[in-house]
């Protein structure tokens, strides 16, 4: 299972990185406008050096037509590199740039993302994205259930033996994470402020509470 971030902030990346196994991040404009006008590919560099080789980075164009989000996609590539991931929406336009971005080159890495229905994640898979990224919140918000279109994406993928990943994205809680994950997500992607939300879960702090008291009731002292 691959658990990645929403977010551009390097502080919030760095602080995550070392306390749970974070394999990559994510963005768009909107992520990106949460922390203003940055100075985008000095930035995007930055995060870059800051999660290393091992982890991956999608990013999204912002052309809405088919020879925009081309172009698009290749000054991403060009500017930060090809191990980048490209995320490109499953509309028309999209799925077309898509497919002729594999056709040309097979290696390239992209992440279609926008997927709403079984069909569009059908038709990106067999296109070849390396990933697809269903929209979870978003989904439900239009009366969609994500975690079918996962669960028809997962059978898919392994009845058809394509190596395209399932991600599920757009998620504003933990119980879409625990869904996505339990339907067959390869990957699920979500702010900090879920994964800060997650750690101040009151029962688990009133354990470890109870746990220090009778310690230190015994043995008057906090630690072993």
């Amino acid at each position: 299972m691959e658990y990645m971030l929403d977010t551009v902030c390097l502080d919030n990346i760095e602080k995550y990185l070392n306390r749970v196994p974070i394999k990559g991040i994510t963005s768009t404009p909107s992520i990106i406008k949460r922390e203003g006008k940055i100075d985008f590919f000095p930035h995007m560099k930055k995060t870059l050096a800051l999660i290393g080789n091992n982890r991956t980075l999608h990013m999204q164009v912002v052309a809405k037509d088919f020879e925009g989000m081309v172009k698009d996609a290749k000054k991403i590539w060009s500017n930060l590199g090809e191990e980048v991931y490209v995320k490109i929406p499953a509309t028309e336009a999209g799925l077309n740039a898509l497919y002729n971005l594999k056709m040309n080159d097979p290696d390239c890495r992209i992440t279609s993302s926008a997927v709403y229905s079984k069909l569009q994640a059908f038709l990106a898979l067999e296109s070849g994205a390396d990933y697809i990224a269903v929209y979870t919140n978003r989904s439900e918000n239009t009366g969609v259930n994500p975690f079918d279109t996962i669960i028809a994406a997962r059978e898919y993928v392994d009845r058809s033996n394509l190596t395209g990943k399932i991600m599920a994205s757009s998620i504003k809680n933990t119980l879409q994470i625990t869904e996505s994950i339990e339907a067959g997500a390869d990957a699920v992607t979500f702010s900090p402020e879920i994964l800060k939300d997650s750690f101040d879960l009151a029962a688990p702090k009133q354990a470890v509470e109870r746990f220090t008291a009778d310690w230190e009731n015994l043995y008057q002292r906090k630690n072993i």
